[in-house]
């Protein structure tokens, strides 16, 4: 088994969706999640997956319930089981601003202030951010969580951020 979680609009074929509401967004196309739950209580019975993925949606809860998503994604992968996660990168966020840097045809905000706090021209309460991570922060947490072998990779989501905004880690369950 393979657990998209915040699957948002991104409902994969041969994935096990996950997400806390029905995506509002126009492109979901009426695809909803198999599982509609809150990241840290998925009913799925432990060690369940060989893969979990969370794309841009860890940054969308307070620390603790990221603490929490963490430590339930950690019970419901086997060992060795792999987890990858994709999140605006803090520190990129915060030079991006800094420097004024801006992507053609985009957003002015796009690659930093939305890092750190999301879209607001939504008006969707679920797409502000409520914390930020550097590469450092989140392979910490991820370590005092479970989880070893944690690489930066480059992200491979949104191809405005992939490098530029964006992180990517990936991690083994111990």
């Amino acid at each position: 088994m393979k657990i998209n979680v915040c699957a948002g609009r991104h409902i994969l074929e041969g994935w096990t969706n996950v997400d806390a509401v029905v995506s509002k967004h126009p492109k979901a196309r009426g695809k909803v999640p198999e599982i509609l739950a809150d990241m840290t209580s998925i009913p799925l019975p432990d060690e369940c997956a060989d893969e979990l993925m969370c794309i841009h949606g860890i940054e969308h809860v307070l620390p603790w319930d990221a603490e929490a998503a963490v430590k339930e994604w950690c019970r419901l992968l086997k060992p060795d089981g792999r987890l990858v996660i994709e999140c605006p990168d803090l520190i990129k966020c915060c030079k991006n601003v800094i420097s004024g840097y801006k992507v053609a045809g985009k957003h002015p905000d796009q690659m930093g202030l939305w890092g750190l706090y999301g879209d607001h021209t939504l008006k969707d309460p679920f797409m502000m951010h409520r914390y930020s991570y550097s590469p450092e922060s989140m392979a910490a947490l991820l370590e005092r969580n479970g989880f070893t072998k944690i690489q930066e990779e480059r992200p491979q989501w949104h191809a405005a951020g992939a490098s530029m905004r964006d992180m990517r880690m990936v991690a083994r369950k111990a």
